[in-house]
């Protein structure tokens, strides 16, 4: 049975959520800033979100399935497309390379990073180029199997770079480090991800047409989040109040 089959102001969206600070967590005050601002964008349109945290590929198969709306946040991929509606973009990220203050890195092309020893995370895939270039071999990724894993292996100089959303990479470095490691590390400027494809968004299954509606009325709640400047707010609000 589909979740639901009707937007009015009763409504409950059911969606799925999972551990990718500070964006996601069940952790976290209003379980990250993306979750925060799905919750207000539906509520500004008086609807209710309920959470269900679990792997992001399992929440993604339950609401393929109809057991679930949708699940959040996500970057445009095709493949997706035709089982979810996207809503308009949310909030933007960058993933760049982090690396030690005192390696000299700079890079413009991936054959630039062919002799660097680069870590990375089981299970990511960066985006398609940087996964294109990983299969032809134009440079080696060892993977590990988290991202504090690579952070520390980066320390201890076993490899030279790590690439990593911005925001998630300094979370981890401000939850799982101490002060004096923290200021060893900096990051590239140069983004992995092209400009255009940056922005994270909301899917809705289409298992279920109802949610065409729904993310129109989403996408409505979310243009007055943007309009009454609440995005800016709940990202400082967030960084205001997280201790390490």
């Amino acid at each position: 049975m589909l979740v639901s089959q009707f937007v009015d102001a009763a409504d409950v969206v059911h969606l799925a959520n999972g551990e990718w600070p500070p964006y996601h967590s069940k952790n976290l005050e209003h379980y990250g800033i993306a979750s925060r601002i799905i919750t207000e964008a539906f509520r500004n349109e008086g609807i209710k979100v309920e959470y269900v945290f679990v792997p992001w590929k399992r929440g993604m198969q339950m609401a393929i399935d109809g057991k679930l709306d949708g699940t959040g946040v996500w970057r445009y991929k095709a493949k997706f497309a035709k089982d979810f509606y996207y809503s308009d973009p949310i909030i933007e990220s960058q993933t760049v390379f982090f690396h030690l203050k005192s390696f000299k890195f700079d890079w413009q092309k991936f054959s630039d990073l062919k002799s660097l020893h680069i870590g990375g995370t089981i299970g990511y895939g960066y985006n398609d180029d940087y996964s294109n270039a990983e299969k032809s071999q134009e440079f080696n990724i060892s993977r590990a199997k988290s991202d504090e894993t690579n952070f520390r292996m980066l320390l201890a100089g076993h490899i030279d770079i790590f690439p990593i959303t911005t925001e998630v990479g300094y979370f981890i470095l401000k939850q799982k480090f101490k002060p004096e490691e923290r200021k060893l590390v900096t990051h590239h400027p140069k983004s992995l991800i092209a400009e255009n494809e940056r922005s994270l968004h909301l899917l809705l299954s289409k298992t279920n047409s109802a949610n065409a509606k729904l993310m129109e009325v989403f996408n409505r709640g979310l243009k007055k989040l943007k309009r009454d400047h609440k995005i800016k707010q709940y990202i400082d609000d967030f960084y205001a109040s997280d201790k390490p």
